[in-house]
C-alpha cells in the first residue's frame, strides 16, 4: 500500500519508522512545513526512500495518507481534490482540526477516514451509547511544560511558573478548548466524534508535580455511568502522549487482520 505522511514531528517519525519495518506498506512521500525535518527523516529510514512531495502529488499518488501535523493541515487535506477517491484512506491524528470542518468531512464519500483512539480509553463504550448521553465531561491534567505554548495560556497571561499546586486553568466548551489548546486537546475532539454529544464539559488542569498526561471521562445516561481514566507517559514531545503513537500503530497493524475488536 503506497503510503505518505504529512507532518514529520515525533508522531510522524515514529510511524515512518514502524512502516519502514513492514512489508504491507511502502512509504513513498513526506511533507512538513520544515523541509529539513522530512530530509532528516528520509536519512533515518533503512528500507524506504520516500520523496518530499507537495500535498497535491502526495495525496494523488498515495493509497494511505497519514496526517500527523496540525489542525490546519487537516483542513487543507480535506479540501484537496485528489482525496475523495475510491480505495484511498486518510488517518488523522489532529482530530481537533475536524471540529470546524465537519462540513468538509461530511462531503467525503469514497475515501475512508480513520481516527485512532489516541490518548484516551473507553471510546468503544462511548460510541455504543451515542444518542443516549445526558452528561459528558472530560478533565485533562497536564504537566506545566505541556501547556506553555497554548494560545489560551498566552492570551490570558497565565503565569504557569507561579503555579505550585494542581490548578484548574480552563473550564468551558469543546470549541473553546480546541481553539485555546490546539496541541493538547485532540482527545476532546475525538470524544465528540465518538459520542456526537454537543455539550461536552471540558476542564484543563495544570499540575507542576505530575509527569503524566491524565484524562478522565465521565459519561452518564439512562444506560448508567461510564468512567474512563487514562494516565499516559508523555513522548519526547511533552504535548503528546506516547500511547497516541501506539494507537496509530495499532490501526496500521489491524489493516491485514481479519479479526477486529470493534
Amino acid at each position: 500500500m503506497n503510503t505518505s505522511i504529512i507532518g514529520c514531528g515525533f508522531i510522524g517519525n515514529e510511524l515512518a519508522k514502524f512502516i519502514d519495518k513492514t512489508k504491507e506498506f511502502k512509504l513513498i512521500g513526506l511533507n512538513d512545513m520544515d523541509k529539513n525535518k522530512s530530509d532528516f527523516l528520509i536519512k533515518e529510514l533503512k528500507n524506504n526512500a520516500p520523496k518530499f512531495m507537495n500535498y497535491n502529488d502526495l495525496i494523488k499518488k498515495s493509497d494511505l495518507i497519514i496526517e500527523s501535523a496540525n489542525k490546519s493541515a487537516v483542513e487543507e487535506i480535506l479540501k484537496n481534490k485528489n482525496l475523495d477517491k475510491e480505495g484511498k484512506k486518510l488517518l488523522i491524528m489532529s482530530t481537533g482540526g475536524l471540529i470546524n470542518n465537519l462540513d468538509l468531512l461530511n462531503e467525503i464519500k469514497n475515501c475512508e477516514i480513520l481516527l485512532p483512539s489516541g490518548a484516551i480509553a473507553g471510546l468503544d463504550a462511548i460510541k455504543a451509547v451515542s444518542g443516549k448521553i445526558k452528561l459528558l465531561s472530560l478533565t485533562t491534567t497536564k504537566p506545566i511544560k505541556a501547556l506553555e505554548t497554548a494560545p489560551y495560556v498566552i492570551e490570558n497571561k497565565i503565569n504557569l511558573k507561579k503555579i505550585k499546586n494542581k490548578k484548574v486553568i480552563f473550564q468551558g466548551s469543546l470549541k473553546t478548548a480546541i481553539k485555546g489548546f490546539p496541541q493538547n486537546i485532540n482527545v476532546a475532539a475525538t470524544l465528540f466524534l465518538a459520542s456526537k454529544f454537543k455539550n461536552i464539559k471540558v476542564k484543563i488542569t495544570a499540575d507542576p508535580i505530575s509527569k503524566l498526561n491524565k484524562h478522565k471521562i465521565i459519561c452518564q445516561g439512562d444506560f448508567g455511568r461510564i468512567t474512563a481514566i487514562t494516565e499516559n507517559m508523555p513522548s519526547k514531545n511533552p504535548r503528546t502522549s506516547y500511547i497516541a503513537v501506539l494507537s496509530a500503530i495499532n490501526v496500521l497493524k489491524n489493516f491485514e487482520s481479519n479479526v477486529r475488536i470493534c
